[in-house]
């Protein structure tokens, strides 16, 4: 290792990324749970004895009031929420806008009628202490405008939705029928907490303050939903890192056969070179996992400051062991067969020239069976869930990615029979565009295609992460073009009045709409929803103006445009995919570590070649083209499958889902292709630079 650290250390750096992003993730989610459970748990701090309401029930008021009236008791603050609607600018019920209306806490002072808002919907709302602001409670016409004394941070388990903090009276109203989970209890200064919880437990389940600080920390539940994606898209990097250092150690190993043929020669047996290569791959794994972790707690408290949510910092033995394992088992694993192939370097081959790397061998048939069964099996599963479509559910859809792994699968093990055509195909568009540097890029084609496996390992590192963006970004598009003709196929309408009330939208409402001259037609949707379009050449401003007027005096019917809505959810998504793609591009740039990693050690063990070119007349500028021109082949390739592959697997997915049409987003694929070919060109610089200021003279002197 120490003879070879340079080589190494862009193997080493695929682990660190690989592992951080794993590490990250779950150093996020348990930090975010950390923090949840501190602050749940701090909802217990100052009470003495807590009396729960019974499981999956609440408490009466009745029933609260024995429990605050009971001996010994200071104080009492009875604990519960109660679901509300707010109102939207036209002063309308707005049945997808929700509150949450809190009891107030023992040490939380409310004054009587008013509310507390939480701080990050007082920032997006623009409201402060002193503001008013209405509500009503889920199937009620009622509005009630409740004054907001003061502003306080989110609860612990709060989510998106508006959260209020009220004393048990106010909440009492809203509630149907009204009731509490629980009751938090203040003892009097002389009262003894073991009498008064045991005249309490007779008719209720009583705990002490530290009882219930460790039942709301443990109700504080696993952050799968976050989690669960990230590791599943983390693996994709994984995926990608373990072809890169299978790659690499493959080179290593063929520079090195001369060396381990000597070791063989001076007595060293089969099993302690496998041994010797496997020890090498396990201490590049450890030593890349340890700072993957380091670098993953770094992300994620980063992250976490980000998002603005209240964490701390908890790195877990279990995450320490998880994230050394995969990143040594993931490097030992991916450099098994090459080790392997370090066994079987005869001691006669120390006698031989040191070799240049080239190896003609493509895929034997064992490897062209085992690739063609691959992909019609894949290719038949995939088949078999688009096919399901409307009627097979969710299994469709898991048909479909399963397929698409198997089908994939069986594209990497044919990899060496079918890259080096493609890159020749490639190659020979790219030599007639050159002009006067044909002979450069034809020379580069004929470099790129001379070792086929390696070629094709070099370019299914970037392969599997632009299928993956490519198959991403084509679902996405499907989505997003899915959403209008969802939404007019249900609703083919400009406008949807809708009621937040239990009863059905009064006729003579429904005649006024009809009525208006800036109204064309008028659909009812059920009871609780009428379709309306605007009339041919009114403005839709006007129109909408016109529905609301109509439906003056009646708070719990809403207006709402179904561009407004489409814009909405359009803006959501590209959220959700800017995030994603995010993360994907770790992938890819795992895969121009690889690229570079490749040509880096190519130029190594092709000094004597390049020296004799170099002699023969081949400048600077064209050893750094030709090598440029080899990345982006290889770029190229994986550009051109990786966006096909992607497309057809987005195809069957879009397939399995009801209501989906599928779309090809062209620009966006090129988009991903020419970023892919791009970073191919990239991580040709530095090993072009090295190999252009390579001495002809030294070149051909070295061995």
């Amino acid at each position: 290792m120490r003879a070879h650290l340079l080589r190494l250390v862009l193997t080493g750096l695929v682990v660190v990324l690989s592992v951080g992003f794993t590490a990250a993730t779950l150093i996020l989610t348990d930090s975010l749970d950390a923090g949840t459970r501190k602050e749940l748990a701090a909802d217990a701090e100052g009470v003495d004895l807590a009396v729960l309401a019974p499981s999956g029930g609440t408490m009466s008021p009745d029933e609260v009031a024995a429990v605050a009236g009971a001996d010994g008791v200071a104080a009492a603050a009875p604990q519960g929420g109660v679901a509300l609607h707010t109102v939207d600018d036209d002063g309308r019920i707005d049945p997808f806008a929700s509150a949450l209306l809190l009891a107030a806490s023992l040490d939380t002072e409310v004054p009587d009628g008013g509310v507390l808002l939480d701080e990050r919907s007082a920032d997006r709302l623009g409201l402060a202490a002193g503001d008013e602001i209405t509500v009503a409670a889920e199937g009620s016409t009622d509005l009630v405008t409740l004054p907001i004394a003061g502003l306080t941070e989110l609860s612990a388990d709060g989510v998106d939705d508006l959260e209020l903090t009220a004393g048990w009276d106010l909440l009492r109203e809203f509630a149907d029928p009204p009731g509490a989970s629980r009751v938090d209890l203040r003892l009097a200064g002389d009262a003894d907490a073991a009498a008064v919880r045991a005249g309490l437990a007779a008719e209720y389940d009583v705990v002490t303050g530290s009882e219930l600080a460790q039942q709301l920390a443990s109700s504080s539940s696993q952050r799968e939903a976050l989690r669960i994606p990230l590791l599943m898209l983390g693996a994709v990097s994984l995926i990608v890192a373990a072809f890169v250092i299978a790659n690499t150690f493959r080179i290593l190993v063929a520079q090195r056969t001369r060396e381990l043929a000597l070791l063989r020669t001076v007595g060293a047996t089969r099993r302690q070179v496998l041994r010797g290569v496997l020890a090498e791959s396990a201490a590049i794994g450890l030593a890349g996992s340890l700072v993957g972790i380091a670098a993953g707690a770094l992300t994620a408290q980063v992250t976490g400051s980000v998002l603005g949510e209240s964490m701390v910092l908890t790195v877990t033995g279990a995450t320490l062991a998880w994230s050394v394992a995969i990143g040594v088992l993931m490097t030992v694993g991916s450099a098994l067969l090459p080790a392997r192939a370090a066994t079987r370097v005869s001691p006669l081959a120390a006698l031989q020239a040191v070799p240049d790397g080239a190896d003609s061998r493509t895929a034997g048939r064992a490897r062209v069976v085992f690739g063609l069964l691959g992909l019609v099996a894949g290719a038949l599963v995939l088949l078999a869930g688009a096919a399901s479509g409307t009627s097979g559910g969710g299994a469709g859809l898991i048909l479909v990615v399963f397929g698409a792994a198997v089908c994939f699968l069986g594209l990497l093990i044919l990899g060496p029979k079918v890259v080096p055509p493609l890159v020749r195909v490639i190659g020979a568009v790219a030599a007639r565009l050159a002009g006067g540097s044909r002979s450069t890029a034809e020379l580069a084609t004929a470099n790129a295609v001379r070792n086929p496996r390696r070629v094709a390992a070099t370019t299914a590192a970037l392969l599997i992460g632009v299928t993956t963006v490519a198959g991403f970004l084509t679902v996405v598009e499907s989505s997003r073009q899915s959403v209008d003709v969802v939404v007019d196929g249900r609703v083919p309408a400009d406008f949807a009045v809708r009621t937040a009330a239990d009863e059905p939208i009064p006729g003579d409402v429904t005649r006024a709409i009809e009525e208006l001259p800036e109204v064309g037609t008028v659909v009812e949707d059920g009871t609780d929803q009428l379709a309306v379009n605007a009339a041919d050449g009114v403005d839709s401003d006007d129109a909408r103006a016109a529905i609301v007027a109509a439906t003056e005096g009646h708070p719990e019917l809403s207006v709402q445009s179904f561009a407004q809505r489409r814009a909405e959810f359009e803006e959501e998504l590209n959220e959700a995919v800017n995030l994603v793609l995010a993360i994907l591009a770790l992938a890819l740039v795992i895969a121009f570590i690889g690229i570079a990693n490749t040509l880096s050690l190519s130029v190594h063990e092709r000094t004597r070649e390049i020296g004799l070119l170099r002699a023969l007349g081949l400048t600077r500028r064209q050893t750094r083209v030709m090598l440029g021109v080899e990345a982006a082949l290889m770029g190229a390739v994986a550009a051109v499958v990786g966006s096909v592959a992607g497309a057809l697997f987005a195809w069957a997915a879009v397939a399995s889902i009801d209501q989906l049409e599928f779309v090809v987003p062209w620009g966006q694929l090129v988009i991903s292709a020419a970023v892919a070919t791009l970073l191919g060109v990239l991580a040709s610089i530095a090993p072009g630079h090295r190999a252009a200021m390579t001495s002809p003279v030294m070149a051909l002197a070295a061995e």
